[in-house]
């Protein structure tokens, strides 16, 4: 190993403390390539210098470097969070800085493990570890693959590589680069920094010249733009439910029309005659809560067809924990404590709509997990995803959001219709453009033609094939590197400097 540089040893010296700052202050640079922000450099520049901080050995353990540069990240990506907790006010608006703490505190803990794990080790060591914390805590504890390292491409045209390597597989390359920036010199920094720097400012992916929608069946995407604070308040839910059913009425008959989640308050059977009455002959897309005779809950979408029929229903089965269910629930019922909870459906589920094709239905949260999102027995035309993103405030939540769900057309090759009750409404093609859309401070209703499906991508027929490939050549790159070096080094020499 060769002798720590000045700027190691400089490192080595200063205050532990000292270091866990800059460390956590890297992390919050990290978070800020997520939207709206969409700027990677700036997660590469984090990164790399939270890669740069693990070879010197210092009293700060290799742990907490991790979980500080973790730390900062999460505070960064997910300060959205504090939103939900002041839509009621002061009642709750106190434990939002609690909330985002814990959270932040707990999602670090992977980077912290993965940071002690590897112990110092460079390179391919590192990525590799942090690659499999960001798959761990994709899945474990229910999961919350919400801020993906790979996810600072999406408004680039590098994220259409997920198509192929899927969403690990962008967050391992980014990766990759943060740590040859960190191991490189200063005009290789620059060079990679400038270049990525402007990639979201190259065109947008995928054909320019794309078809017109001629001949395809025309959605209406209805937006009514209602404030969380109003939309279960008993004397407004009625006039936001007219609104509805205005906005689905206000321009010629379309092959199918799509309402938010929890769009109707009242129980579907009262309300589907009236929504069919206005619908013009369209099936009608819609969300709502619903029990079951067993007295279960769900939060539900429904399909009511052109004769007032409730033709499908689809109950949500990836829940939120702590807004939709308690985890461990159960366990706090057998002291007394019961908590109101939805329960959870058995999807991914797919139906059929005369017209219109396949379909995969989503709801909200749902939207976010790439193991979720195209996954069944076969593969869908189309993605309808309801969603209510009113909870998320009108910044950073709603624009993550979103993004999120560009990212899973992308991945799949699919067109997703994307429906929010507060948030952006968009039809979204198979390269994750939206050119139709309504955000945030709008109301209205959106009528588009449904974009065709591109052939399935490589990653929607081998979700790990694609990661597994990059991370061999990858493994195959560093061995030939290691061998070269080592062929270089003079017989009876040491590569160690004097």
């Amino acid at each position: 190993m060769s002798e720590p540089s000045r700027p190691h040893k400089l490192w080595a010296q200063a205050p532990a403390w000292a270091q866990w700052v800059l460390i956590v202050v890297a992390g919050g640079f990290a978070g800020l390539g997520q939207a709206p922000v969409d700027q990677p450099a700036l997660t590469l520049f984090g990164l790399a210098f939270g890669f740069w901080t693990i070879r010197p050995e210092t009293s700060l353990s290799h742990f907490w470097r991790g979980w500080g540069l973790g730390f900062g990240y999460f505070l960064v990506s997910l300060a959205w969070i504090i939103e939900p907790f002041l839509v009621e006010g002061r009642g709750t608006a106190w434990l939002a800085p609690f909330a985002l703490l814990a959270m932040a505190g707990g999602l670090a803990l992977f980077w912290g493990g993965a940071f002690a794990v590897i112990r110092g080790r460079l390179g391919l060591w590192a990525c590799m570890a942090l690659l499999l914390a960001e798959i761990a805590r994709s899945y474990l504890f229910t999961g919350f693959p919400w801020a993906l390292l790979g996810y600072v491409w999406i408004d680039t045209p590098a994220y259409q590589m997920a198509a192929i390597v899927g969403p690990h597989g962008l967050s391992l390359l980014t990766l990759v680069l943060a740590a040859l920036i960190a191991g490189g010199g200063a005009m290789f920094r620059l060079v990679v920094l400038t270049a990525t720097f402007a990639l979201p400012f190259l065109p947008a992916p995928g054909p320019h010249n794309s078809p017109t929608g001629e001949g395809r069946p025309i959605a209406r995407l209805i937006h009514p733009n209602v404030a969380q604070e109003n939309k279960w308040n008993p004397d407004k839910m009625e006039a936001i439910y007219q609104r509805h059913l205005s906005l689905t009425h206000a321009g010629p008959a379309v092959d199918l029309i799509i309402w938010p989640e929890t769009s109707v308050y009242l129980p579907i059977d009262w309300a589907r005659r009236e929504i069919a009455d206005v619908a013009q002959g369209a099936h009608v897309v819609v969300g709502y809560q619903s029990r079951n005779p067993a007295g279960q809950y769900f939060n539900t979408l429904g399909v009511v067809g052109p004769q007032a029929e409730l033709q499908h229903e689809y109950h949500k089965s990836r829940l939120v924990p702590f807004g939709e269910f308690v985890p461990f629930g159960h366990l706090a019922a057998l002291f007394g404590y019961d908590f109101p909870e939805f329960s959870a459906g058995s999807g991914p589920a797919h139906i059929d709509i005369e017209g219109i094709g396949r379909i995969q239905p989503l709801i909200c949260y749902e939207g976010i997990f790439p193991q979720f999102v195209g996954r069944g027995e076969v593969r869908p035309d189309l993605l309808i995803l309801i969603t209510n993103d009113g909870w998320f405030g009108a910044g950073q939540g709603p624009a993550q959001h979103f993004a999120q769900a560009r990212a899973r057309a992308i991945e799949l090759g699919l067109p997703m219709l994307r429906v929010a009750n507060r948030g952006v409404t968009a039809v979204i093609d198979p390269w994750g453009r939206s050119r139709e859309r309504l955000d945030l401070h709008q109301r209205g209703a959106l009528d588009a033609p449904i974009p065709k499906s591109r052939a399935a991508t490589f990653y929607a027929k081998n979700p790990w094939l694609g990661v597994l490939a990059l991370t061999g050549l990858l493994v195959l790159g560093g061995l030939i590197r290691a061998q070269a070096k080592l062929s270089l080094t003079p017989r009876g020499g040491t590569s160690r400097k004097p």
